[in-house]
């Protein structure tokens, strides 16, 4: 190839980049433009609205959907919102808790499996759910940087953050799901007939599973003794819970749990029997699911054992 051959090839491949690189940031402010004004849906509406709202309030849950749809917030005070989300799990709720404002009192309530806690397979992906805002905010750019999961694409290529989501995010900005302005965050389950009848079968085939020999992962027992110091340095009030489970086969890792809780000072709450002697099917969707009947249950029972008025 000559010399000018090679320039000209050097000089289209630069524009195409200039081009790209104009392109990508047009496309990539159009969709903030439209998910900033979303506030329903899983894909961004919910976190946008936490992050309206987060300054307000006076207790936040945060956890997996076993967060999601155990505990209604209008049941505990009246600034509450329920940030637990399908899917995620320490690291986002992590995120979440440092994004908050730091002078000001706030109780957080985090629920925390046992069972996922010991999972070696937990990497802190869930964090992936915040990409739209990595180009957006500092603490989240952070996080996601130092839990190993950034694309280091996305640092040219800023649509990138939307990848996966905008069919969500355009669903819910063209017909929104709920009326967020009374939504807090809460989101019940009310199983058909048919769902207990699958979820009475499944139970009928149940068998046991032995435990094995669980430890604490790593990414889960440095982010709580993280959460432990910087919650008690920024004004937060940390209570973390296991939610209730159908049947919980296994106090191996419950125990790993508790104990690492008392090393950190973290006051923790095992609600995993809650129903053990009351059972009713209709409490729940699945095993580790309760339907609204159940979870407005527990949610009464565990304002009373939070010392709530």
């Amino acid at each position: 190839m000559g010399r000018d051959n090679l320039l000209y090839l050097l000089k289209v491949l630069g524009l195409v980049l200039v081009m790209s690189y104009v392109v990508d940031k047009i496309i990539f402010l159009a969709f903030n433009q439209i998910s900033d004004k979303v506030y329903t849906g899983q894909s961004i509406g919910k976190l946008n609205q936490f992050l309206k709202l987060k300054d307000s309030l006076d207790w936040i849950v945060l956890g997996s959907s076993r967060a999601n749809h155990t505990i209604d917030p209008s049941q505990l005070t009246p600034r509450s919102y329920n940030m637990g989300l399908d899917g995620r799990q320490i690291a986002y709720s992590a995120a979440l808790i440092k994004l908050l404002p730091t002078q000001k009192d706030q109780t957080i309530l985090l629920q925390v499996d046992p069972l996922s806690a010991v999972s070696p397979a937990y990497d802190g992906s869930d964090l992936k759910a915040l990409n739209t805002k990595y180009n957006r905010n500092e603490t989240i750019r952070t996080e996601i940087n130092r839990m190993g999961q950034d694309n280091r694409f996305q640092l040219f290529f800023w649509s990138l953050s939307y990848n996966g989501m905008v069919m969500g995010i355009l669903k819910n900005y063209l017909r929104p799901g709920y009326d967020h302005h009374t939504y807090l965050g809460y989101d019940p389950i009310y199983p058909t007939d048919q769902q207990q009848k699958i979820f009475q079968t499944i139970l009928n085939r149940k068998k046991e599973v032995p435990c094995g020999s669980p430890t604490i992962n790593p990414i889960y027992q440095k982010t709580l003794e993280e959460l432990a110091i910087y919650c008690k340095n920024h004004r937060k009030k940390l209570i973390v819970f296991s939610s209730p489970e159908y049947a919980d086969r296994c106090k191996d890792d419950d125990v790993l749990l508790d104990n690492l809780m008392q090393n950190l000072g973290i006051k923790y709450y095992n609600m995993t029997d809650f129903f053990k002697r009351n059972n009713d099917l209709k409490n729940w969707k699945d095993e580790t699911h309760l339907s609204h009947k159940g979870a407005s249950q527990f949610t009464i029972a565990f304002r009373k054992k939070l010392g709530l008025p």
